[in-house]
């Protein structure tokens, strides 16, 4: 049988120790700021919030940050700060006093439809002790490098410092190699490429990493950062399709949309993803997406995939899965015949599993397991 397979990248491709040392990296410059010899969270606290639905380290580096600050200040609630993170982080250095947290507990929150997590935590008012001007600073705009300071020196770190000006044209702030080439590793092997290489096998990737706009648009690329296209290029897999976040991007800023709307657990970039995988376009894939996103039908383009199949994938974290389903029950829905499946990676994660049983999904440790437990 015809078989579509949406592929995660962080967690799944690739061990994705770039984003985490660029989020460490990223923390203890603002510790270092503050005087601090490092400020770190254990990988099982990161992994809770991705069981929380915060995936992106873009929204982890503003709320792990806003805990502390917010714990600090709880011991000066009197003090008065600037909006600017940087200066923030020395004010409240000067004022630490010797104080550490020993236990940092990251407020629990619900997370708005079409908001980043971080926006979502504005919303629902945590961190109280931080002024708001300096908190709305820390916590808005996540995905602005014109705006928010973390999302900025973070792709310093996942970039590097040279094709971080390339990508955005800004000056560097902080020299520094790029941590995707230092750190990611890839998942796969030479035999477990070769099994997803298989003809019957229509791949694509799924993914809220950054990424160039559709592969079929000449545009400018000023903006977009080409993270998971590197990836795929690291495992072998460059040139498959892909439905990743700047392609939201660019889809999004020509229809004056919030991309936020439109990535998993949104049912729109499986949707994407299922047809672009098939035709090999990304560019129509989106528009075909978007005509559903306006009108709740499915159009033309969605009559080049095949009547019966089955719609495949494999993640980490339910962001995809939960997209997938959605996807596979509108396909049904308009008389497509296909079974959807779902499988977990946990790379050995306990809240990764517990996640994953959670929600009835069969899950595998690493990729030998899951070739040698599924059929493909």
């Amino acid at each position: 049988m015809t078989k579509i397979v949406l592929l995660d990248i962080d967690g799944v491709l690739v061990s994705h120790g770039g984003y985490r040392a660029a989020l460490h990296s990223t923390l203890n410059h603002y510790a270092s700021l503050m005087g601090l010899d490092h400020f770190d969270f254990h990988e099982e606290k990161l992994a809770e919030l991705e069981k929380r639905g915060i995936f992106s380290e873009w929204d982890m580096v503003p709320l792990l940050l806003g805990t502390l600050w917010n714990d600090v200040l709880s011991h000066r609630p009197d003090l008065n700060l600037p909006a600017d993170l940087s200066s923030a982080a020395v004010e409240i250095g000067c004022n630490v006093n010797g104080y550490i947290p020993r236990e940092l507990h990251i407020p629990e929150f619900k997370l708005i439809a079409g908001q980043y997590p971080a926006e979502s935590a504005l919303q629902h008012g945590c961190f109280p002790f931080i002024p708001l001007s300096l908190r709305t600073n820390l916590l808005s705009q996540s995905r602005n490098v014109n705006f928010s300071q973390t999302m900025r020196l973070f792709q310093h770190y996942t970039l590097g410092s040279r094709v971080f000006s390339q990508t955005y044209d800004l000056p560097a702030e902080v020299e520094t190699e790029s941590f995707l080439h230092t750190h990611d590793r890839s998942n796969i092997n030479d035999e477990i490429r070769a099994r997803l290489r298989q003809p019957h096998l229509h791949l694509v990737g799924l993914t809220a990493r950054p990424s160039a706009p559709p592969k079929e648009i000449s545009d400018s690329y000023i903006g977009y950062a080409p993270e998971a296209e590197i990836a795929l290029e690291l495992v072998g897999l460059a040139g498959i399709p892909l439905m990743a976040f700047g392609k939201l991007e660019y889809l999004a800023a020509k229809y004056q949309l919030d991309p936020a709307t439109l990535m998993k657990p949104s049912p729109f970039q499986a949707l994407a993803a299922t047809l672009a995988a098939w035709t090999g376009e990304e560019w129509s894939a989106l528009q075909a997406a978007n005509h559903w996103r306006e009108t709740g039908m499915l159009n033309e383009m969605f009559k080049r995939l095949p009547n019966t199949f089955e719609l495949i994938v494999v993640e980490d974290t339910m962001g995809g899965i939960r997209s997938t389903r959605k996807a596979g029950e509108i396909l049904k829905e308009a008389g497509f015949d296909l079974d959807v499946q779902a499988y977990g990676l946990t790379s050995g994660s306990a809240s990764k599993a517990e996640a994953f049983e959670q929600f009835d999904v069969p899950y595998f440790e690493d990729w030998s397991a899951l070739i040698n437990g599924i059929e493909l």
